[in-house]
């Protein structure tokens, strides 16, 4: 047998006990190397201490001296967690270092003749390799001789850990509880006695019922809450719950009841049956959900799609959704009159088969970009109708958003604009033809010019500037029949044609500035017009009629309007003589403030003549837009 450390050893225990294994936690610790010493060393209080401490079957320690020298029991593993199997003859700081302060504490205090009890004491501890903390119920007491010298702090533990969680668990359990009664509207609970026929309620229904809170806790009669129901709910409330209780199966009803404060609530009554030992229902338990709010949306949202319906089904246009990724998910009746498809045989994508193969790229493309920007939808294009062909559609969709501005839906109507567009290619055809004759006649004014100057060759030059000024006329006669459809046109080039014919040598001096606004399609035969009244003006009374005068056009943006200056200078006082009454004063006022909703200021001095002309910036397209598609 190996020569064991401590001879001590045997007085502590007895030879036998000690071969039985009582000592043996203390056989591998050589204590004369420890601030302890040896073991036969320690006082007779310390020692009958640490024996008693060893037998205990709770767990418990005795931390020697200040330094807090570890001698424990296998019972205190769970308070020492894996430094247990090390603990014995080390310093309780080394041991527990976690808990360096707790225990420094604790030793002064037990040094001081001050014993400590502490309830569910929190302990970072390491088990399993793992940190947790565990709770204790500790006791701390010194360790004192006959003449009350003080030898060491003895540890008794008792772990709570398991019933801290259980009661944590309990705690958050009875939170959840309530935030799911309150979450879900539930208004409070009962519990129905089938033989006494009481019903116990909380205080939140009590409260709701006017009932006093203690006579609730105490059970009510069942009939008492029946009294408030709604008179048309009350027997068929009645008759399904004595059905429950006659079967034991659950109760689940919806009801009408009139509060103590005379109000009108809908709830919804929830009940499971509670059986006895032998399965017999000795009551029910269950819950009261508060669903006024729920019923009254409800009976909203049913109200606002019936509007909705009556009003997509009374207008005469093609009605249509899509979601926020343009997936189509509804169409009204007027959709299956038009293509003759019946709303059961409609899917998300249906609607791109029927779209004429030559309009499909610029649909498409159209529609995409309104998807990613969010901007109005409006096109016409060619949609399949139901005899066979393809008829013109007019289609405008605009985005429903949220709060935040992000975009939720599209809502978009589909307007059948075949007739007009059958009536835009007649008035095309019969407007070209206007153009093919009016061509004719400058031509033929140009051709008698040209006949006549070979007459009389002393006019040759007068000739050709007649036919050159008959040639800028007919092409600003071109830019006036400008029709919607086509591409927008630069103020300036408008410019350009109108005043070209008076553009000549030796004569006025024109410019323009800031010009390049660009006229939307439907705008420019209205503006052509009235330039043309403007340069016909000036080269009879204004600038464009003196040798030296001068005509000057500007642009200037203000904030909410555009303002075009039309400045003639050098005119001799004759500008603006044609500008104050007769038809062209009417034609200007006429397109200026009653179409375009402007306005004009005329100032006629000794420096010239000048009239500017404001418009609402919404009348013109951005530089490089376009029309509609």
């Amino acid at each position: 047998m190996a020569e064991r450390p401590s001879s001590g050893l045997e007085d502590l225990f007895g030879a036998a006990s000690l071969d039985a294994g009582l000592g043996k936690t203390l056989l591998v610790v050589d204590w004369a190397k420890t601030p302890a010493g040896e073991v036969g060393g320690w006082p007779a209080a310390l020692r009958s201490t640490v024996r008693t401490m060893l037998y205990a079957a709770c767990p418990m320690a005795v931390l020697i001296g200040r330094e807090g020298i570890v001698v424990c029991n296998a019972a205190a593993c769970g308070v020492f967690g894996d430094a247990w199997q090390t603990a014995q003859g080390r310093s309780i700081f080394e041991v527990l270092p976690i808990a360096r302060k707790f225990y420094r504490e604790m030793i002064d205090a037990a040094f001081r003749g001050n014993s400590h009890g502490l309830k569910d004491q929190a302990i970072r501890l390491w088990r399993n390799g793992v940190s947790e903390t565990c709770w204790f119920n500790l006791g701390l007491s010194p360790v004192m001789g006959d003449d009350g010298e003080v030898f060491g702090t003895l540890l008794e533990a008792s772990e709570t850990t398991e019933h801290i969680r259980t009661r944590k668990a309990l705690t958050l359990a009875q939170e959840r509880v309530e935030v799911a009664l309150e979450a879900g509207g539930i208004v409070g609970t009962w519990d129905f006695d089938v033989r006494s026929r009481k019903v116990i309620i909380d205080c939140g229904l009590a409260e709701q019922y006017g009932i006093p809170p203690e006579l609730a806790g105490k059970g009510i009669p069942i009939e008492v809450l029946f009294e408030n129901l709604h008179a048309e709910d009350c027997p068929r409330v009645l008759a399904a719950f004595g059905e429950a209780v006659a079967v034991g199966g659950k109760f689940h009803n919806r009801f009408r009841t009139i509060t103590r404060d005379g109000a009108l609530h809908w709830y919804i009554a929830s009940g499971r049956p509670v059986r006895n030992e032998s399965g017999a229902v000795t009551g029910f338990a269950g819950i009261l959900i508060d669903t006024t709010t729920q019923s009254e949306v409800a009976a909203e949202l049913r109200e606002s799609n019936l509007r909705f319906d009556t009003l997509t089904e009374a207008i005469p246009q093609i009605v249509w959704s899509a979601d926020r990724h343009g997936t189509h998910d509804f169409f009204n009746r007027r959709w299956t009159e038009f293509t003759g498809i019946g709303q059961d045989a409609i899917v998300p994508t249906l609607w791109t088969e029927l779209v004429h193969p030559d309009d499909w790229n610029r649909v498409s493309q159209t529609w995409q970009n309104c998807l990613k920007t969010g901007q109005p939808y409006d096109i016409d294009y060619r949609f399949r109708h139901h005899s066979d062909g393809f008829r013109w559609l007019r289609v405008i969709a605009l985005p429903m958003r949220d709060a935040d501005g992000n975009i939720l839906r599209w809502y978009g109507t589909s307007t059948d604009i075949e007739d007009a567009k059958l009536l835009e290619a007649q008035r095309e055809l019969v407007n070209r033809e206007l153009d093919h004759r009016i061509g004719n006649l400058f031509t033929l004014v140009n051709g008698l010019v040209s006949l006549s100057a070979r007459s009389h060759p002393q006019c040759a030059a007068f000739a050709r500037d007649i036919r050159s000024r008959l040639v800028a006329l007919n092409r600003a006669h071109e830019l006036i029949r400008h029709r919607s459809g086509g591409e927008p046109v630069l103020l300036g080039t408008l410019l350009d044609q109108i005043l070209a014919p008076y553009a000549k040598d030796g004569a006025a001096e024109i410019r323009t500035g800031g010009c390049s606004l660009l006229l939307r399609p439907e705008m420019v035969a209205p503006f052509a017009l009235v330039f043309h009244e403007l340069a016909t003006n000036a080269a009879k009374y204004g600038a464009l009629a003196a040798t030296k005068g001068r005509l000057t056009v500007n642009v200037v943006f203000e904030p909410e309007t555009v303002a075009i200056d039309w400045m003639e200078q050098g005119c001799c006082g004759l500008a603006g003589k044609g500008s104050s009454g007769g038809f062209g004063s009417t034609l200007l006022k006429t397109i200026v403030e009653g179409q375009f909703r402007g306005s004009m200021q005329r100032e006629i001095s000794a420096a010239g003549f000048r009239l500017r002309l404001r418009f609402p910036q919404g009348l013109f397209s951005a530089p490089g837009g376009g029309g509609r598609s």
